[in-house]
């Protein structure tokens, strides 16, 4: 007789997604985590969601109701609720290093709507203990060890080691997995390297463009570091933004790029009234993602088997067909080859490499082109406004789409338009030759 039938490590979306579903189907499971409360995000999260369009071959219907949001997981199958309402987003921005504007607009569908991380979590939460999920916090899981009948799990809370049994475990612990690098299912995995994420939640910010997202790069704007800054609207008001500085290792750098920006940066002058309510940060462990997200009983889970990061609407979904596909296997099924379809069929970059390097192309936009090239396709997009009804705003498509719009102006010229067919065309290794030819 085992502990638990299931044990999740990681009570991040997919953790607790997973919990909530297992409790649900009467299945004995807990919950473990190093944070001490799961219904509050601590991990850097910029709070977008892509609904109402197709993103790792998922369609979420978007159903507004009494004040909520009913999440409709139309490929998948089930569906969730967000106590609130979801504001849709129609403008996206971009700023140079010398400070020109580049706008987009959508009419109709938003490019996304936003979430409050916390509030996921905690409807996740508090849903997965009505059902009868158990939790453990302020517990970090240390090895495992598994046979024909069961998986022990060495975990240590508040300085005690124990051992727990289960049938089956949900590793769901994150990009940088504990339990994956423990098992050694990480040695079949190409390492790409690591970046820090530092995140504040800031109010009273006045900013003077209209609501969307924004990407700033350049060493200007971060007085000489090298680095970029995501500003993505809030749901804690109209003046509300999630400010988010990217940089590579120390994660140092990252709170200096941001403290700079806010404070002595060209835009600092939009900070001059704002509060910071809450800060957060990540460390994002770049691996090629498991082909097959298991290994005997226990199962990869969202960014724990990923590529980069799930973000909190896909990892909710694995999650719960992680659920399903558990309850298949303790009742002698194949649970776990049935997941792993799901995942190649769902998750674009199990199958095609290239969606690797398409998920990171707006995050090195910049080192596409020289600071010349970029104003002027600024001016440009500025003289020729871009808008449209709707867009694929994903990241997977979100550069190819804007690239499109450059080459369909006349203004630009054909060597620009060949670098970013190039670039559109590009996997891994050819973003890092063209950027290498841009550099000189």
């Amino acid at each position: 007789m085992t502990d638990y039938d299931v044990i999740v490590v990681g009570c991040g979306p997919a953790g607790l997604m997973a919990c909530e579903e297992l409790a649900k189907r009467k299945i004995r499971v807990l919950g473990i985590d190093k944070k001490p409360i799961l219904d509050k995000n601590f991990r850097s999260a910029s709070g977008f969601c892509f609904l109402d369009q197709p993103f790792n071959f998922e369609h979420i219907r978007l159903e507004p109701k009494d004040g909520k949001s009913l999440l409709h997981y139309t490929d998948t199958g089930f569906t969730i609720e967000y106590p609130a309402s979801m504001e849709g987003i129609h403008f996206s921005h971009m700023f140079s290093d010398s400070g020109k504007h580049w706008q987009a607009r959508t009419l109709k569908k938003p490019f996304y709507n936003l979430f409050n991380p916390s509030t996921w979590l905690s409807a996740r939460y508090h849903q997965a203990k009505r059902n009868g999920a158990k939790f453990l916090t302020e517990t970090v899981a240390l090895k495992t060890k598994q046979d024909d009948s069961a998986v022990e799990l060495l975990v240590r809370t508040r300085g005690q080691n124990r051992t727990l049994t289960c049938k089956r475990l949900i590793a769901s612990d994150g990009l940088s997995s504990r339990i994956a690098h423990a098992s050694g299912v990480n040695k079949a995995r190409t390492f790409y390297g690591k970046g820090a994420h530092i995140e504040y939640e800031m109010v009273n910010v006045d900013c003077p463009c209209e609501r969307g997202d924004m990407f700033f790069f350049g060493a200007k704007n971060f007085g000489g570091r090298a680095g970029m800054l995501i500003m993505v609207p809030s749901p804690n008001g109209d003046k509300a933004f999630r400010v988010e500085g990217m940089c590579v290792l120390p994660a140092g750098n990252a709170n200096d790029l941001i403290d700079y920006f806010v404070n002595n940066g060209p835009y600092a002058g939009w900070f001059r009234n704002a509060e910071i309510i809450e800060k957060s940060g990540a460390m994002v462990e770049l691996l090629t993602p498991m082909i097959t997200p298991y290994h005997g009983k226990i199962l990869f889970v969202g960014d724990a088997a990923a590529w980069a990061e799930c973000l909190y609407q896909c990892a909710t979904m694995a999650g719960y067909k992680a659920a399903v596909c558990c309850d298949r296997e303790l009742q002698g099924a194949a649970g776990f080859a049935e997941y792993t379809k799901w995942w190649g069929d769902h998750f674009e970059w199990v199958k095609n490499p290239k969606r690797m390097a398409d998920y990171g192309k707006r995050v090195f936009f910049p080192r596409f082109f020289t600071v010349k090239e970029l104003d002027f396709l600024f001016d440009l997009s500025m003289k020729n406004p871009i808008v449209v009804d709707e867009a694929e705003a994903t990241p997977y498509d979100f550069t190819a789409v804007v690239f499109e719009q450059f080459m369909a102006m006349p203004e630009v010229p054909d060597y620009l338009k060949t670098r970013m067919r190039e670039i559109i065309a590009a996997d891994q290794e050819k973003i890092a030759t063209v950027i290498g030819k841009v550099q000189k």
